[in-house]
């Protein structure tokens, strides 16, 4: 199986100085991948610096539209059966690809996640290694492990992190890549596992395909840790209002969300969550939409598809 290994950048050269050439060993050494740079309009000499320096890497300048927009344009115009997304602060392992694209072959496999570690080698607070998920207080609660021998299998996780995964173009695109609604960055690799769980498809989890992740490294430059957290918390409430279809569930968390509100306003309980709420509803409509698009795809239910990717099921 063919890959093209799609690495997204926005105002990242220094990154792009390790980054690049690691994709390019590890595309070598697989037997020949492409290696595109995909630009999201970089002010910087980004684009320059791997043409100049990497020329076997392509540079896809593209407009400015965020993580996810990148990576929709930049898997669209791939002409490889699979695409691998991996995130400008992430150096791969010179064989992360074979395993990788084996555990891909799958029929019923949509993505496949690496295993990421810190640039010591650790696991403290690494997140994307084997994701899964619960309902609690209004969200879904997203748990990423990080003991060292519950990463030694392959297994089930309910999405692969964006910032390193291999997925199947042609189920991609019939789920329609990442979602815009969660604009300019957050949830849109959670909400596609839960998607692909949704259509009858598996996630996995690879721990033999390892990347180091030097994690947060690239949003600490480009935006402020309290518009970090708002983004997230923002597309959190929105992940929900799309997704969560079981009704009695939806109560649940509806009733959950609307007491931020009325704490905050009643003894200034939750104001960051309380915003991110008011944020979301400018939203609704398309949230609404989306969710009418799930109503008509989905093939298992909420629980299945939290169970199953907990291989609970």
């Amino acid at each position: 199986m063919k890959a093209t290994l799609v690495i997204t950048n926005h105002n990242g050269r220094e990154l792009l100085g390790k980054s690049v050439p690691a994709a390019l060993e590890a595309a070598r050494r697989a037997g020949g991948h492409p290696v595109v740079v995909a630009d999201d309009a970089s002010t910087d000499d980004s684009a320059a610096f791997v043409r100049g320096t990497y020329p076997e890497a392509r540079v896809l300048e593209l407009p400015k539209g965020g993580f996810g927009a990148a990576c929709n344009a930049a898997v669209a115009e791939a002409e490889t059966e699979a695409a691998v997304l991996l995130n400008n602060d992430v150096v791969v392992a010179p064989d992360f690809l074979e395993s990788l694209l084996t555990a891909l072959a799958r029929p019923d496999v949509f993505a496949v996640g690496c295993k990421f570690v810190n640039p010591d080698g650790s696991l403290t607070d690494a997140l994307g290694n084997r994701t899964s998920g619960r309902w609690e207080g209004g969200l879904l609660y997203i748990h990423h492990e990080t003991r060292a021998e519950e990463l030694t299998e392959m297994c089930p996780q309910l999405y692969a992190n964006g910032g390193g995964m291999a997925l199947r173009r042609e189920k991609w695109a019939a789920l329609g890549g990442f979602d815009p609604l969660y604009r300019p960055l957050y949830w849109e690799d959670v909400d596609l596992g839960y998607r692909a769980w949704g259509r009858g498809w598996r996630v996995l989890y690879e721990p033999a395909s390892v990347v180091v992740h030097d994690q947060g490294s690239t949003m600490r430059r480009l935006h402020r840790p309290a518009g970090i957290e708002l983004m997230s918390a923002k597309n959190a409430i929105l992940f929900a209002w799309k997704n969560l279809l079981e009704p009695r569930l939806f109560r649940r968390v509806a009733l959950a969300q609307a007491r931020w509100a009325a704490d905050d306003v009643l003894i200034g309980g939750l104001p960051n969550r309380t915003a991110a709420l008011w944020r979301a509803l400018r939203q609704l409509r398309e949230a609404g939409r989306g969710r009418a698009e799930e109503q008509r795809e989905r093939e298992r239910s909420d629980e299945e598809i939290l169970a199953l990717a907990a291989g609970d099921a």
